[in-house]
């Protein structure tokens, strides 16, 4: 009779085995994503195994500059056009070989980096993106998993990565890895908050505080998924130590945070919660709209924390006195890109035409709950949705950029 951890080892072993096989009945073939850690080197040996018997994929052509890729081999003609690798799959399959640059600066600062200890980095530049050419209605079963030094853990938007995870990313015919990842020796806590899974990972001895990353979730996390529905089932939040870029950047279903950047800073606006709504608004934006983006982001952040109890009211008018002494000062508009006090005004305008909204009636939240479903972030839809609601002249609506 078999026991209970026997069981368990021959039911992953079985899925595995099921996972790497194709199942050219639908139309699907088998899209395996690996990468070792090389600390020593800084570097990772990665690799993207095709299982196919009936050449469903025809082509991968992914970006990958050579400063940051190399050493590509596999089967099949592989050939560079630039910045971009081209890999003729063979008709039964393979595997593309290659190494990547970790280390990565953003303005001077880490935004990607490797240690003897461990790494910070993006899947989405483990495995470049690509373009591909396949059978017609052809598409990937996809999965992932990491390795590196012995004692390292791996941690991604799929969950713990050192075995094999399956990659679903709806509304794509080729699903790769994307977020962000954190390993090595890590400390990690999880827990369920407004039906989400959120797991907070950083380096061990580096001061991030998970559990006050938890604990303020708990109390904002509702407020924000209220009004942004389409907040995934898991987050997760990576802390960065000192050394790395200091600030927030959002990634599919994960962020990373500095460990410097408090959870609300003095103006009264939090960072996390700002990448949040990202997270949680990942329709494309139109050029010339990031205002509207980013602008949802600091307001959002603003008035969940008012909302959830998290700052009082007064504190919140005196937040927003600040943005817009801010936005006067240093010449603030709806611009793209939006930044400083261009987001400033930005986050301004949604606080003024959410009075408006409420005046006549509405409300912000239902214009960007429909906005966000929309599934595009632009001033044409924006206008299109606020111009029946206001019903009375808006000096507001007047100033949004056409």
């Amino acid at each position: 009779m078999l026991n209970v951890e026997t069981l368990r080892v021959t039911l992953v072993a079985a899925m595995v085995l099921l996972a790497a096989q194709p199942a050219h009945a639908d139309g699907t073939y088998g899209a395996d994503f690996r990468a070792h850690l090389l600390p020593e080197a800084g570097t990772a040996h990665a690799s993207i195994t095709i299982t196919q018997e009936a050449g469903e994929l025809k082509r991968l052509d992914l970006a990958a500059p050579a400063a940051t890729y190399s050493a590509f081999s596999g089967p099949g003609s592989i050939r560079r056009e630039e910045d971009r690798l081209v890999w003729t799959v063979p008709e039964d399959g393979g595997t593309l070989s290659y190494d990547v640059l970790i280390d990565h600066r953003r303005n001077g600062a880490y935004d990607a980096r490797m240690t003897p200890d461990w790494a910070i980095a993006r899947l989405d530049d483990l495995f470049p993106r690509a373009r591909t050419r396949s059978e017609s209605g052809a598409q990937s079963r996809s999965s992932v998993v990491l390795a590196g030094p012995a004692g390292w853990r791996f941690e991604t938007r799929y969950g713990p990565s050192h075995e094999q995870v399956a990659v679903v990313d709806e509304g794509r015919r080729f699903d790769r890895p994307t977020g962000w990842l954190v390993a090595g020796r890590l400390g990690i806590r999880r827990d369920t908050i407004a039906g989400r899974t959120v797991s907070v990972a950083a380096p061990v001895g580096q001061g991030f505080r998970r559990v006050d990353v938890l604990a303020f979730l708990r109390w904002t996390l509702p407020d924000l998924v209220a009004v942004f529905p389409g907040m995934p089932d898991r987050l997760l939040v990576v802390g960065a130590p000192e050394g790395m870029w200091r600030g927030g950047l959002s990634g599919p279903e994960s962020l990373y945070l500095h460990v410097g950047r408090p959870l609300i800073s003095e103006n009264g606006t939090s960072t996390l919660l700002h990448e949040l709504v990202h997270i949680a608004t990942t329709a494309p934006k139109s050029a010339g709209d990031d205002w509207i983006m980013e602008g949802l982001a600091e307001y959002y952040s603003l008035e969940t924390l008012r909302r959830s109890g998290g700052i009082s009211e007064e504190r919140f008018a005196s937040a927003l006195g600040s943005l817009a002494a801010w936005a006067q000062r240093d010449g603030g508009r709806l611009a793209d890109p939006s930044t400083g006090a261009h987001t400033a005004r930005a986050a301004l305008t949604f606080h003024e035409l959410a009075a408006e909204l409420e005046d006549a009636g509405s409300s912000l939240d239902a214009v960007v709950g429909e906005l966000v479903a929309g599934g595009s972030l632009d001033r044409g839809s924006l206008l299109a949705l606020l111009e029946p609601k206001l019903t009375e002249p808006s000096g507001i609506l007047a100033e949004l950029p056409r």
